[in-house]
């Protein structure tokens, strides 16, 4: 399943980078310039070519937001095959099967993507009430902290907004979980049922939750690592740096399916010491 479900990733970033790519080269024609990115990424590469191709850049980048937007919708609707395929049971065959991958994702699209509205909505709601308290902390306090400390209160108010917003989304994959569990429509219940769930084993799942992340935050931060060590010079060093990509993105795609695994675990182990 998560070879799939990687082979799909790869097939979207094919649409937009071939594309790209043919677009590129025929605009570009006989110019090096662009190998000087080869070494790192150059602003004044980019704002020229952007100066004098913002014609050929402009709708390429429009593309990259819709199909950004379409790879939203796709992971909402792959979240029922997924959940399909780590939840234990004895009627579903036990070999991957796209057909029932995608039933299942057909079957649970509506319900998960009224949870993704509502999970949006909720993580707005805290960025205008953060905005809201910050504003107001800055304006009491401008007067007696300096600027160092006026910085350091902006960074906890972002650290608090960021795990804050992480609780919302952890919430909305173990109402997922739930939804899918017991073939429930009312999303919002689920979701608050979700929410007094977490907070009863708070440590615990969002103790595994941030445990997650946290794999998945050293990941790209060793990626970002090799980035800024490796100098693409040739097809060899390009080669071995687009396999290096890869296994970044595999990574990503399974660590998104042990997610969705841990909360069906977690979920049904507290179901079993309920019954």
């Amino acid at each position: 399943m998560v070879l799939w479900l990687y082979g799909v990733n790869f097939l979207l970033g094919l649409l937009v980078l071939l594309p790209s790519y043919a677009a590129l080269r025929t605009e570009m024609g006989s110019s090096l310039e662009y190998l000087k990115l080869l070494d790192g990424f150059d602003y004044t590469v980019y704002s020229d070519f952007q100066h004098w191709n913002g014609s050929i850049i402009d709708p390429l980048l429009s593309v990259s937001f819709w199909l950004g937007g379409f790879y939203l919708l796709l992971s909402i609707f792959f979240s029922g095959g997924i959940l399909l395929y780590v939840t234990p049971s004895a009627t579903r065959q036990p070999r991957f099967r796209v057909s029932q991958f995608l039933s299942a994702s057909v079957q649970t699209f509506g319900r998960f993507f009224r949870l993704f509205l509502g999970v949006i909505g909720g993580i707005t709601l805290l960025a205008f009430l953060g905005l809201f308290i910050g504003a107001l902390l800055l304006s009491g306090l401008s007067d007696t902290l300096s600027e160092q400390e006026m910085i350091y209160l902006l960074l906890g108010c972002l650290l608090v907004f960021s795990l804050s917003a992480l609780l919302v989304v952890c919430v909305g994959d173990y109402a997922k979980v739930k939804l899918f569990r017991r073939d429930e429509n009312r999303v919002m219940e689920v979701f608050g049922q979700a929410m007094r769930f977490i907070f009863t084993h708070f440590r615990l799942v969002f103790g595994f939750y941030l445990v997650l992340l946290s794999i998945g935050a050293a990941g790209f931060a060793i990626y970002l690592l090799i980035d800024s060590q490796v100098k693409t010079g040739g097809w060899a060093s390009l080669v071995v740096w687009f396999l290096i990509q890869q296994c970044f993105i595999f990574s990503r795609v399974f660590l998104r399916v042990w997610t969705l695994a841990t909360a069906v675990q977690v979920v049904a182990d507290h179901d079993r010491q309920v019954l």
